[in-house]
């Protein structure tokens, strides 16, 4: 494997444009690029949320030794009608001196190309050299129809967002995606990741699991050349209970972009629900380890280790996620998903005061949602209040959760699986 020469962080791109509805398009920029740059073996690149995780640095220099990185992209982006102003400058860390910057005025349906003019100038800039699989990956990866590319940075924006509202709304925008461009492989890619979720958490229908299906097959088909494809193929065939076929996948999406993180994270998930807690364990970690700011992995990773008998681990994990969670929540304090699986860790770590005011802040935001009272119902039974702990768990199956295999194997249910209104409710799976 190539090793790096260079390690980078991109700050996310300012929206300069003074209207808040258009942050969805900065940070979609953003996330292009770092994806872009995140493909090439011979550049590391620091997560996305690591320059939010540290502020508060006067200077650049500070922020690479803090990161342990030799460049930092950073810049804002305007978008007025039918122009585009892309202000981008790449600076040192060394000595903070801005080795170029450049601002760049063209029409908006030319901003594809102008993503691919500064990727490259920054490859070329840090002497990161991209294999021609890796050039060829991300210059192909966005649809070449402006049209397309608005309905899909929306839907991105919204998919991120774990709640039903959310996920049912990215569906359409990337369905109107896929109409403008029915060749987009990363549009098909979201669109069956949705259905994934939605299934899940919200409808556990034929009618998702088939559309997940579907989808992310299409998305392969496209772009087999792309790692994001392939992760979303291997979630469907998990969840149409295709194992070995799911690990081929997630092993693909792990060759093409070795520090994919939803590639770590996802495959983490399929070993969890198969049972295979050791193997899970080690892909949280190393999800933790690209993303260290992000309270999920640990926070599943928690759990991964009480499965495996190590409580020292277990504890580790949940203190890390609690941290992360923590951090989220001072700058988006509506996140409920950051207070139900912070909740759970409090739980795990003695404060059950707090986990409780927790979770019950994170029902009272989306009191019907089905993925908020399973983790709900997680964190009561991790209290020893098993029959509040049953009355979420039987209100979110009721609402459309039907992850049955992670019900299985989820430890933070543990406390409840003697329990007589837990058994009958088992008995509920197809």
């Amino acid at each position: 494997m190539t090793e790096a020469t260079a390690s980078l962080l991109v700050v996310p791109l300012a929206n300069a444009s003074g209207d808040p509805d258009k942050d969805y398009f900065a940070d979609g920029l953003t996330e292009h690029l770092h994806s872009s740059l995140t493909g090439v073996r011979a550049l590391r690149v620091a997560s996305l949320g690591a320059a939010a995780m540290h502020q508060g640095h006067a200077s650049l220099p500070a922020l690479g030794k803090e990161l342990g990185v030799d460049w930092v992209v950073d810049g804002s982006v305007t978008r007025l009608g039918g122009r585009l102003r892309l202000s981008v400058r790449l600076q040192s860390t060394t000595d903070g001196g801005a080795v170029w910057s450049e601002q760049i005025d063209r029409r908006y349906d030319e901003v594809l190309g102008v993503l691919r003019e500064v990727t490259n100038r920054v490859l070329a800039t840090v002497q990161a050299q991209p294999t021609p699989e890796e050039r060829t990956a991300f210059e192909t990866s966005v649809t070449n129809d402006v049209k397309a590319l608005d309905p899909y940075l929306r839907a991105r924006s919204l998919s991120a967002q774990i709640r039903r509202s959310s996920q049912d709304l990215a569906v359409q925008l990337f369905g109107d995606a896929i109409a403008a461009d029915p060749e987009f492989a990363l549009a098909h890619a979201g669109k069956a990741m949705c259905h994934a979720q939605l299934f899940s958490y919200w409808v556990s229908s034929e009618d998702n699991l088939r559309a997940t299906d579907t989808a992310s097959a299409r998305g392969v088909a496209l772009a087999p050349q792309i790692a994001e494809t392939h992760v979303p193929r291997g979630v469907a065939l998990s969840l149409n209970r295709r194992p070995d076929e799911a690990e081929v996948e997630f092993k693909r999406a792990l060759d093409l972009k070795p520090n994919l993180f939803v590639a770590h994270y996802q495959y983490a998930r399929h070993c969890r629900t198969v049972g295979r807690f050791a193997e899970s364990a080690a892909w949280f970690e190393s999800a933790c380890a690209l993303r260290p700011e992000d309270y999920s992995a640990p926070a599943l990773l928690a759990s991964v280790y009480v499965s495996l008998g190590q409580p020292d681990e277990s504890r580790t994990a949940q203190l890390r996620a609690l941290d992360a969670a923590e951090r989220r929540l001072k700058l988006y304090p509506d996140d409920e998903r950051a207070l139900y699986l912070g909740a759970g860790c409090l739980a795990s770590i003695g404060q059950p005061g707090k986990a409780r005011e927790w979770a019950k802040r994170a029902v009272a935001m989306e009191p019907e949602d089905s993925a908020v009272l399973y983790n709900v119902a997680c964190v009561y039974a991790q209290l020893g209040l098993k029959d509040s702990a049953i009355d979420c768990l039987e209100q979110a199956i009721k609402n459309g959760f039907g992850h049955w295999e992670w019900i299985e194997h989820d430890s933070d249910l543990d406390a409840l699986r003697d329990h007589a209104r837990f058994k009958s409710l088992m008995l509920q799976k197809h």
